[in-house]
C-alpha cells in the first residue's frame, strides 16, 4: 500500500510540474507576442531551471534572445536546439541567418574525412530516434539468432544466419550513435562566447600573456578546467585560456 500511495504521490506530483510548466511557456509566449522579448526569454529560462527541457523551447529562447539584440544567446540556444533535435530546420535557418553577425572569422584546419564524416552521420537523428533504433535492431538480432537455431527448414536458418549479421552490423551502429549523442549532451564539448569580447591567455590566470581576442557569438571547443578557467580552442587550431563565466557549453 505504501508503495502504491508513494506512485500516486510521484503522479500528481509530475501532473502538477507539467501544468506549471505549460503555463510558463504560455506566459513566456505572451509576453514574445507582445514585444516583450527579454521578459519571454527569463520566462522561458524558469521552465529551464525547474528541469524541462526541450528543442522548441530552446528555439523560442533563441528567437527571443535573438529580438533582444543578444547574437551569442541567441546563437547558444539554436545549437542546443538542434543538438536535441538535428532535424529542426527553422532552427538551422536561423542560425545560419544569425552567425552572419559573429565578428570573428576563422580559417578552419581541416578534418580528416572519416572524423568528420562520422561527426555528420550522428548528428543526423535525435539521440531518442538512434536509442529507439538500437533496441529495435536488438531485438531483431535475438529473433534471428532464434530462427538459426530452432528453425528445422534450411532456407529459414539462411534467412536467420544472414538477418542476424546484418542486425548485428546495425545495432553497433545505432548503439555508438546513441552512446556518442548522450555523451554530448551529458558531457557537452563546445560552447558559445557570451562575452562581447573576451582575452584569451596563454595560462589559466590574468597574469597570463595576451593571446588574441574572441567576440560575442563565437564556436569554441572545450578543453580541461583549472580554478574557474577554461581552455578553449577555435576552428583555426589556436588555443589558450578563458573565465568560464565568458561562455556557456552547448
Amino acid at each position: 500500500m505504501n508503495k502504491f500511495k508513494l506512485v500516486i504521490f510521484l503522479l500528481l506530483v509530475l501532473v502538477k510540474l507539467s501544468a506549471v510548466t505549460d503555463s510558463l511557456f504560455q506566459k513566456a509566449n505572451s509576453y514574445y507576442q507582445a514585444g516583450d522579448y527579454e521578459a519571454a526569454l527569463r520566462t522561458y529560462n524558469e521552465i529551464i531551471v525547474s528541469g524541462f527541457e526541450s528543442s522548441d523551447l530552446y528555439y523560442n529562447m533563441g528567437n527571443s534572445a535573438f529580438r533582444s539584440n543578444n547574437i551569442g544567446l541567441a546563437i547558444l540556444y539554436y545549437k542546443k536546439c538542434l543538438k536535441l533535435d538535428p532535424t529542426h530546420e527553422d532552427a538551422a535557418h536561423n542560425l545560419e541567418f544569425v552567425g552572419k553577425y559573429r565578428i570573428d572569422t576563422f580559417e578552419e584546419v581541416p578534418e580528416l574525412f572519416i572524423k568528420s564524416w562520422a561527426k555528420s552521420f550522428v548528428r543526423l537523428l535525435p539521440e531518442r530516434i538512434w536509442s529507439a533504433s538500437a533496441i529495435i535492431s536488438f531485438t531483431l538480432l535475438l529473433g534471428s539468432i532464434l530462427l538459426y537455431l530452432f528453425s528445422q527448414r534450411l532456407t529459414l536458418k539462411k534467412s536467420g544466419f544472414f538477418t542476424a549479421i546484418f542486425a548485428l552490423l546495425l545495432f553497433m551502429v545505432t548503439l555508438t550513435s546513441a552512446l556518442s549523442q548522450h555523451r554530448s549532451i551529458v558531457h557537452p564539448a563546445e560552447g558559445i562566447i557570451l562575452s562581447p569580447s573576451v582575452i584569451v591567455k596563454s595560462s589559466p590566470s590574468d597574469s597570463g600573456t595576451d593571446l588574441f581576442i574572441l567576440h560575442e557569438g563565437t564556436d569554441v571547443r572545450i578543453n580541461e578546467e583549472v580554478s574557474g578557467w577554461r581552455n578553449v580552442r577555435v576552428v583555426d587550431g589556436r588555443e589558450g585560456w578563458i573565465r568560464d563565466s565568458d561562455f556557456e557549453s552547448i
